[in-house]
């Protein structure tokens, strides 16, 4: 975590602003082209803008809750998960001395969101940043992203992006290259400890692990809202877009897409992997590993067929390896 990203957060219980307590630091190398972007942004170019916070807390001591820097990630969700267990057998002797009075929060999460959580963390943690994403290439998603928002040209005053779901950052990273402003991008899952690591000479771009219920963010601060693919993932759509659409600035743009009825409902195709969908998801939510896998298997090489005939169409759509495609019928059926 930037160690100037702790005066944006906000604790998502209290909405207070935080004590940063750094338990492990260091210095990145910061490009002449970042130093002069973060000039014309404002940011004061000093040792703070250089410095990285690796592990460390959060405070509102006003609430008495913490909230851990773990990894280089800020743990901002308003209930403890095996992070928080990890973290404090990690650094027992540092919080003995350095958390005071205050404790990890501990509410209730939004109907089913530890299941999503698990079942998003297993899904990305082996992606691999092969210029794919999905049967998309990078360059197809960085240009689909600027269609959807509609600015096709970077604008003349930088632009603050918040993406909610951001999964690996990818999305994150390519608004932040267009929009030249300060992204920060959230995911209830783990996916983002990968966007942390690959991501981490970027000076502008944030990730923070939080609900999106209840984001660690001041509201109206951003010029661009997106999310993409996420909020039906939530126990209510209606509810999660209403929570995101607080943070857009008055007269920014707020872009959200959700699968709607023609997703399931187009063909008989669609009908068919659908039902299959509700009959397996149960079953391969919960099973170990190794059996899911074993599971998926023939589904993804009956994908990695149909990518074929896609391609033979259209050579826009990139190759589904098996790996890609395991992946690809992980995320529908489990």
């Amino acid at each position: 975590m930037w160690k100037r990203f702790a005066d944006a957060l906000r604790c998502p219980v209290s909405g207070d602003s935080f004590e940063l307590v750094t338990f492990s630091e260091h210095d990145e190398a910061i490009s002449d082209a970042d130093v002069r972007a973060a000039e014309a942004l404002g940011v004061t170019v000093d040792q703070t803008f250089r410095r990285r916070i690796d592990a460390g807390l959060l405070r509102a001591p006003r609430a008495g809750l913490m909230y851990p820097i773990a990894r280089g990630l800020p743990v901002m969700l308003p209930y403890a998960t095996a992070v928080h267990r990890q973290f404090e057998q990690q650094y027992s002797a540092e919080l003995a001395t350095h958390r005071g009075h205050c404790v990890f929060p501990s509410l209730d999460p939004m109907p089913g969101e530890r299941a999503v959580l698990r079942s998003f963390s297993k899904e990305w943690a082996g992606y691999r940043y092969d210029g794919v994403i999905w049967d998309v290439s990078y360059e197809d998603n960085h240009r689909r992203f600027v269609a959807e928002v509609g600015v096709t040209e970077r604008p003349p005053a930088p632009a603050h992006v918040l993406e909610v779901g951001c999964g690996i950052g990818l999305t994150t990273a390519q608004a932040q290259q267009h929009l030249g402003g300060d992204a920060v991008g959230v995911d209830l899952s783990l996916a983002v400890l990968g966007a942390v690591e690959h991501y981490r000479s970027n000076p502008f771009l944030h990730f923070v692990q939080a609900s999106a219920f209840r984001l660690p963010l001041a509201s109206a601060a951003f010029d661009v809202v997106y999310s993409r693919g996420v909020l039906h993932h939530t126990y209510s759509t209606r509810e999660a877009f209403k929570s995101i659409a607080t943070y857009c600035k008055p007269g920014g743009r707020l872009y959200v897409w959700v699968y709607g009825p023609g997703s399931i409902n187009d063909t008989a195709l669609r009908r068919l992997l659908y039902g299959a969908e509700l009959t397996l998801r149960p079953l391969l939510s919960r099973a170990p590993a190794p059996v899911g896998t074993a599971m998926l298997a023939p589904i993804a090489a009956g994908y990695v067929g149909y990518n074929r005939l896609r391609r033979a169409r259209n050579k826009q759509v990139q190759i589904f390896t098996f790996e890609r495609a395991l992946h690809s019928a992980r995320d529908l059926f489990s």
